[in-house]
């Protein structure tokens, strides 16, 4: 048994390493580690908004900061923070495109600073059109496009410019110390493809701006939430769940953030209604309504996916910068802020993570409406503030039930388990790319 299991390990990481190595997944990679910084710092600022200046939280009322804290501290820190939120996670995409074309066009030994210029002239196109009010003088960045939750577009456009001088560029060598004739001569170089380029994001712009595409006016994420929370089917739940943290995965995570927000809705009422009159959310009228189950037992307020991760990273991984990677965003991660690591590690589109990222809030989903039909926990039914410990929302939203905390706890132990082959699989792929490396320089 253990042979077969070896094996088995063995051909999974020969296939993740094969991924690995082609050129997309190395730009994806190089591109969002680079970017690091900026996802986390946005992750600590989102942090601090969500949970020091919004009266809405559950620290801001844990400290009373309405009384103990000043108007004009309060209207700083608030425009602070959401100004650093849309200057991080509101141009992600910006940032992406450009170094994803820069990553391509260096791997071809392609100029690739004018790509990565031409790769932000053309995403800034596409966004000044999928600006949701056109009619507005409203500027590039409040696009959906080049929003964090839109990095999947952004990667695309830049690897896709990156590919277009690939094959219409010259080659192109660094050089330390370039005189003001060489410069000349490797923009004139660079005229053809980014011409073409922009032709390109022209075309793809006006494509957008005419049949307004629902990936890009976030349409398909309204219908896959409004599918979500309001079912009380827990096999379409489960569907639901599966499709929207593979879109997050993949880059697109609308529909995972707007689970943020989900007990507006009418059965949640219903729940909540019964819940106050009865003194308790055992019996209430939906039991597996998809809102409650996902935000609760789900993905826990990102803890069932990121939390654990950061976990097993802490506990297994011996690469010092992917530590330090998971202890800075272990507060973030722990109040529900995902970004930090899914971009720092990464975790969107890496193949390593797609089995665990997809599969642990359905386990979750599963086993947690099994216990419930048992009458083991209760539902989460009442209102659960905003900015509260991913592994506490159960418990608030059973009014403190302690046999639904015990259980979430068992279940963020589950997940942990869970993520331990994976990370494991990944530490043996390191190896392998650090002697695939040695190899290519010798």
């Amino acid at each position: 048994m253990t042979a077969v299991s070896n094996r088995m390990m063995d051909t999974m990481v020969a296939i993740l390493f094969w991924l690995r190595q082609r050129s997309f997944f190395r730009v994806v990679q190089r591109t969002l580690i680079m970017l690091m910084p900026v996802a986390t710092l946005g992750a600590y600022f989102r942090l601090l908004h969500d949970c020091v200046f919004s009266p809405d939280s559950l620290i801001y009322n844990l400290f009373n900061f309405d009384a103990v804290m000043s108007d004009t501290i309060w209207y700083l820190g608030n425009d602070l923070s959401l100004g650093m939120m849309q200057v991080t996670f509101g141009m992600f995409g910006i940032f992406v495109a450009y170094f994803a074309a820069k990553y391509t066009a260096r791997i071809y030994n392609k100029d690739s600073t004018m790509a990565g210029i031409t790769a932000v002239l053309v995403i800034a196109l596409c966004a000044s059109l999928t600006v949701e009010n056109t009619n507005s003088n409203q500027v590039v960045f409040m696009s959906r496009l080049i929003n964090i939750n839109g990095t999947l577009f952004a990667i695309l456009i830049g690897y896709s410019i990156g590919q277009v001088f690939r094959w219409v560029g010259k080659d192109y060598i660094y050089e330390k110390h370039e005189h003001v004739n060489e410069i000349q001569r490797r923009v004139w170089n660079s005229l053809l493809p980014t011409a073409v380029a922009i032709i390109i994001g022209a075309i793809f712009a006006l494509i957008i701006y005419f049949f307004k595409l629902k990936l890009i006016d976030s349409s398909y994420a309204r219908q896959i939430i409004s599918e979500l929370r309001s079912s009380n089917n827990i096999l379409v739940v489960v569907w639901l769940t599966i499709v929207s943290t593979f879109l997050w995965w993949l880059g697109l995570g609308y529909p995972l953030q707007a689970l943020s927000n989900i007990n507006n809705t009418g059965a949640a009422l219903v729940n909540s209604n019964y819940a106050f009159r009865h003194g308790s959310a055992a019996n209430v009228p939906y039991k597996f309504l998809g809102g409650s189950m996902i935000k609760a037992y789900g993905v826990m307020g990102n803890a069932s996916i990121i939390l654990a991760l950061i976990v097993v990273l802490l506990l297994y991984t011996n690469n010092k910068e992917v530590e330090a990677i998971a202890k800075l965003n272990l507060l973030p991660a722990a109040f529900g802020v995902k970004n930090g690591i899914a971009i720092g590690v990464p975790v969107i589109l890496n193949p390593l993570y797609l089995l665990p990222v997809i599969c642990i809030p359905a386990i979750n989903e599963l086993i947690a409406a099994a216990a419930i039909s048992l009458n083991l926990i209760m539902p989460s039914a009442y209102p659960v503030l905003s900015g509260s410990p991913g592994i506490l929302i159960s418990f608030f939203g059973t009014n403190g039930d302690w046999g639904s905390f015990i259980f979430t706890v068992l279940l963020f132990i589950l997940d942990i388990l869970i993520y331990v082959p994976f990370v494991l699989m990944g530490i043996r792929i390191e190896e392998k790319v650090r002697e695939y490396d040695a190899r290519q320089q010798d």
